[in-house]
């Protein structure tokens, strides 16, 4: 069977179990193949549809030769752009017992409509069934928003966005367990309406996003607030980095602050990326309480020969600071293997440690099978 028709099947297979769990960009190219998030992707904080560089960036690096563009090559009017992404992955967990494990992640397409400047665009794919919901509610856009931006097609200058999505916060990785994310400032399902400006340039980039909670459709942000995220290029191949994001609800109010930064090794080809965030929970229901956590990541990432990229990455995460011993740390080990420019696998692994116990007491091996239409 001819590769591009084996990766249609996989499809199929997966659209077949899937409800949407998402994934988005690889901050591991940043630096190492360009400076800017938008030197590949159209929005201004990366993730979603790429940009013709994008393409090129993945035909550039993947194992076997093809065509990058949306259905190799699909006729389309020029002002449309259009994608999508089917995510599944099964393997071993163990949560304390070890088992098999199979979680169907995402099934979604995206399109813009673009012209002078102004862009209109969607994201909408399946979910997980709402209790008390319709069949309809596994339908969703998880993304839907109006931008403009100032100088089109060049990947840098003012953006501004109105509509539902992430604040634009910290790292950006696609692998939503990184403590950093899980616990810190940008977890998976936390898009809100928003409003957003954005200035972005090879050597500098300031992100401002004030929102509100979605008061319909489930999702892990259940607050109103605001978060900001600046970051400045030391050269071509440094960076540092400031977040800040504030979330008001009714049952708790969170501030989170923090630091990234990312060198890249030329002569060893290597990217490291770091993030650590103090965040302060204040939850306000019942007696209450207060508690201060603190969550950190260190990502190595190294291309390797035939399409395969290896991240390595250490967690902390202090769940309350006043209390001794909660607290937890990871160990990550992640090989991407890109097999075109529209397939991918990747088999992920991680070991947990509670409390500094001694012996591991978490972890999983997954194999993900990830197609970009």
């Amino acid at each position: 069977m001819p590769l591009h028709r084996l990766t249609l099947f996989l499809v199929v297979i997966v659209v077949a179990l899937a409800t949407a769990r998402t994934a988005a960009a690889y901050p591991q190219y940043q630096l190492a193949r360009d400076v800017t998030c938008t030197g590949c992707h159209v929005s201004p904080d990366g993730g979603g549809l790429l940009n013709e560089n994008g393409q090129t960036v993945a035909e550039s690096t993947a194992w076997k030769d093809g065509d990058g563009s949306f259905m190799y090559g699909m006729s389309k009017p020029s002002w449309l752009a259009l994608g999508g992404d089917v995510r599944g992955a099964a393997g071993f967990v163990y949560p304390g017992t070890p088992s098999a494990a199979a979680y169907p992640m995402q099934v979604e397409a995206a399109a813009n409509a673009t012209s002078h400047g102004f862009t209109l665009h969607v994201t909408g794919g399946f979910r997980s069934p709402q209790e008390g919901g319709s069949a309809l509610h596994v339908l969703w856009s998880r993304e839907h928003y109006a931008m403009w931006q100032s100088n089109p097609d060049e990947g840098k200058g003012v953006y501004v966005r109105a509509g539902r999505f992430t604040p634009t916060y910290g790292l950006r990785l696609a692998e939503h367990v990184v403590y950093t994310q899980k616990f810190g400032g940008r977890p998976l399902f936390d898009e809100a309406y928003a409003a957003s400006v954005s200035y972005v340039d090879p050597r500098f980039e300031v992100h401002g996003t004030g929102f509100l909670h979605d008061p319909l459709a489930a999702s892990v942000e259940k607050g109103d607030g605001g978060a900001g995220y600046a970051e400045v290029r030391l050269g071509s191949h440094a960076a540092i980095g400031a977040e800040g994001k504030y979330s008001r609800g009714d049952e708790q109010t969170k501030t989170f602050a923090g630091m990234t930064g990312k060198v890249y090794v030329e002569s060893a080809d290597l990217l490291f990326q770091a993030e650590a965030e103090v965040i302060r929970q204040h939850i306000t229901i019942g007696a209450g309480f207060r508690a201060t956590q603190l969550a950190g990541y260190l990502l190595a990432t190294k291309p390797l020969s035939h399409g395969l990229l290896l991240d390595v990455g250490a967690g902390h995460y202090t769940e309350d600071t006043s209390v001794k011993g909660l607290y937890r740390d990871c160990l990550d080990v992640n090989l991407h293997w890109f097999v075109t420019p529209h397939l991918e696998g990747l088999l992920t692994t991680r070991v947990e440690v509670l409390d500094l116990g001694g012996s591991p007491s978490g972890g999983y091996a997954l194999v993900q099978v990830h197609y970009r239409l």
